[in-house]
């Protein structure tokens, strides 16, 4: 069998070692810090307007002076590595009012020294100014809470270069269509499938949904989304994500159906981004990559078939895969039975 599930399930049974670990300690894994409007949630009536683009930020002030009068500051400049800015705050006055003619500002040194930002998650960050810190947030305006904002459309790029042999295929991508939030067995999930098309389906078919069928929930103590997937009739696909508003991050873990997964070996990492909206997933018009919906000349679409046919067989250096394993630190049993039981209910609703 042409498997990815076939190729991996020895050396890593699947699952959510490695990963467990990396979310934990997630400021030191990559990821993606995200524009947008931020604001503190503690603290409401003021806000941060982030621009990054590239390494390079641009941050405005939406703050008020003493006498409670809006003042508009500003700082700029490349990030200090993946997550990590500092800059002076410049101070603007004199400009254009609203409906006036055309008059220049003048910007000047605001006298507060240097701010600093840090970004956290995606999402997240401290922010510095005079001696104060304060956590400020991505203002989440519309998308609801963490399971509710999931819904739409996400691709997901796998990095599976760390199993292949001289990096034959090194990556692979996935489609996770989230379509609505439910209760099971007392417990809240975002369900879904994954998709048979992402050009004539924004909804999940009932096709899909027999063989490819999604769930995950949202811990809210650890800020993790866990997600279970159908790949095919003999093997799910797990993934263990962080995620912000647009994108997540996280591993993903192959593992067969009625087996227990193996948290001593560490996943495949992925990225996942948003590329439908969940309006266009509800309707289908809205935000999407996809521009009219229809079927195919024959009114059909082939079966959604299984991430692992698209790898050639082959071996795994298992004394090296033993090595990498060797060097993750051991999870605690608290953490593994946390995991497992949130996995557990996950392939319990999809059967």
């Amino acid at each position: 069998m042409d498997s990815l599930n076939n190729i991996y399930v020895q050396p890593m049974k699947t699952t959510i070692s490695f990963l467990l670990f990396m979310l934990m300690a997630f400021q030191v894994v990559a990821f993606t810090p995200e524009s947008g409007q931020y604001w503190n949630p503690e603290e409401p009536g003021s806000g941060f307007a982030i621009e990054i683009q590239d390494n390079y930020l641009f941050i405005t002030f939406y703050v008020y002076d003493e006498d409670g009068f809006p003042v508009w500051y500003t700082s700029e400049g490349l990030l200090d590595g993946n997550s990590s800015f500092s800059g002076r705050l410049i101070y603007f006055s004199g400009g254009q009012c609203l409906g006036c003619y055309w008059q220049d500002n003048e910007a000047q040194y605001s006298g507060y020294g240097t701010m600093t930002l840090e970004f956290i998650t995606e999402t997240t960050a401290e922010l510095t100014v005079a001696g104060v810190t304060q956590n400020i947030e991505r203002f989440n305006m519309y998308l609801g809470d963490e399971l509710q904002k999931m819904r739409g459309e996400w691709q997901v790029v796998i990095d599976a270069s760390q199993y292949t042999d001289n990096n034959t295929y090194p990556y692979f991508s996935d489609v996770m269509l989230f379509e609505q939030v439910e209760v099971y067995d007392g417990d809240e999930l975002v369900t879904g499938c994954r998709s048979e098309s992402t050009v004539y389906y924004h909804y999940c078919t009932t096709q899909a949904i027999e063989n490819n069928d999604l769930a995950a929930l949202y811990d809210d103590e650890y800020d993790e989304l866990v997600a279970v997937m159908r790949d095919d009739a003999d093997y799910y696909l797990a993934y263990y994500l962080k995620t912000g508003t647009d994108q997540f991050d996280g591993m993903a873990y192959s593992y067969q159906v009625g087996s227990r997964p193996d948290l001593s070996i560490d996943g495949f990492t992925v990225r996942g981004f948003r590329s439908a909206s969940k309006t266009f997933v509800d309707s289908g018009v809205g935000p999407s990559s996809v521009g009219e919906i229809g079927l195919d000349k024959a009114g059909q679409l082939k079966q959604s078939s299984s991430l692992a046919r698209f790898l050639p067989k082959r071996t795994v250096d298992t004394e090296k895969t033993a090595q990498k394993v060797n060097n993750q630190p051991t999870l605690d049993t608290k953490t593994q039975r946390r995991l497992l039981d949130i996995i557990g209910k996950l392939e319990q609703q999809l059967n």
